[in-house]
């Protein structure tokens, strides 16, 4: 007998699962009515009423899914589409309403954006389900619900809280130290979506935030020019954001940061050194002032041992011009960065070259 039972439970399972929960009711005895996937204009009427009914009760889900399955139908009159698609929407804004409650699941509201909805409903709906996710901490699907509103939705409505949201969930997950299952930073996917912030919502309320967390993120990352350009494009893009001028003074300090020798790269540093010294020109009275004059100083040190490094080689291949024109600026540039041990040093080597040579004078006219 239970051999039996179970060969016809199987199958009736299998079918419940496949055809959806108001359709599984129906074959409960005293169950509700079963919902067709599309009606016939002949049933539309008979829907609508069911549709107002199920609404008076609170049942905005059956309400929708009739009046979903009514707005499939082919050859209503206009008046009839009408009432449809207006009781569809009213249908729709008190589920939307429903699912956005404190404690519902935000993955039926997410799903609400593959129906057959008005576009403002369906988008409504997307943007309260991302922030219910957020406020989950389904960071990453909170991210993923907006690129997939965006692709079905271009342009929509709703584009400055999503501009937010994704700027929420960004920086909280560059603030996140944590790791997942022990390995992988979930900081690591702070950039994927701060990137695809600053290149969608360009002008997004904290866009310029966006461009100044990733330069950090790449900062601790060692990812130097990618920090550089996200410091670099806050300036030009976001000219009046509170974070403009801390960015402009962040762009040379990355130069001499990225450098790991002074052996190279010194139109680097000669580029880091200008640009230090047209902030200090600019700001000279801001907060971050004394700071920058610390990377100046830090800048000229390095040119200093540079310099100091090729009079050394004009030196070994007696090249005695060479080796004194760039001891002299050695010396220079460590008087300026108040560098007392690099001052000596400079000093002793040009003390140990020989002489220079004077300069031949012309010949006086007529002079053998």
């Amino acid at each position: 007998m239970f051999h039996r039972l179970g060969l016809l439970v199987i199958p009736l399972a299998l079918l419940a699962l496949s055809t959806g929960c108001s359709t599984v009711k129906s074959w409960i005895p005293g169950g509700p009515e079963r919902i067709p996937e599309k009606l016939d204009a002949a049933r539309v009427p008979h829907a609508i009423e069911r549709a107002q009914a199920e609404l008076a009760a609170g049942d905005a889900e059956r309400a929708l899914q009739w009046m979903t399955s009514a707005a499939r139908a082919t050859g209503l009159p206009a008046e009839q589409r009408e009432q449809v698609q207006r009781l569809l929407e009213q249908s729709a804004e008190v589920r939307v309403d429903q699912l956005s409650a404190s404690g519902a699941d935000p993955d039926e509201l997410a799903d609400m954006l593959d129906l057959e909805l008005p576009r403002q409903i369906a988008v409504t709906a997307a943007i309260r389900a991302a922030r219910a996710m957020f406020e989950a901490d389904e960071r990453m699907d909170a991210y993923r619900l907006i690129k997939k509103t965006d692709t079905k939705f271009p342009l929509h409505h709703e584009r400055i809280a999503a501009g937010d949201l994704l700027y929420e969930i960004g920086a909280s997950l560059a603030a996140d130290k944590s790791r997942f299952l022990g390995l992988f930073k979930r900081s690591d996917d702070a950039p994927e979506v701060l990137e695809y912030l600053i290149l969608y919502y360009p002008w997004a309320t904290h866009c310029d935030r966006a461009y100044a967390t990733l330069a950090a993120v790449y900062e601790d990352d060692r990812e130097w020019d990618l920090a550089i350009d996200r410091h670099e494009k806050l300036v030009l893009n976001h000219p009046s954001s509170t974070l403009r001028v801390a960015s402009q003074a962040a762009v040379p300090r990355l130069r001499l940061a990225a450098l790991r020798s002074p052996e190279y790269d010194r139109s680097e540093m000669l580029r880091a050194k200008h640009e230090l010294e047209e902030w200090l020109r600019a700001y000279s009275d801001h907060e971050l002032a004394p700071i920058v004059r610390l990377h100046l100083a830090d800048g000229l040190r390095r040119l200093s041992d540079n310099d100091l490094i090729v009079a050394r080689f004009y030196r070994t291949v007696d090249n005695a011009y060479g080796a004194r024109r760039h001891a002299e600026r050695a010396l220079e540039e460590a008087r300026v960065a108040q560098d007392t041990e690099r001052e000596r040093a400079a000093e002793e080597f040009v003390a140990g070259l020989p002489p220079p040579s004077p300069l031949p004078t012309a010949k006086a006219e007529g002079q053998p």
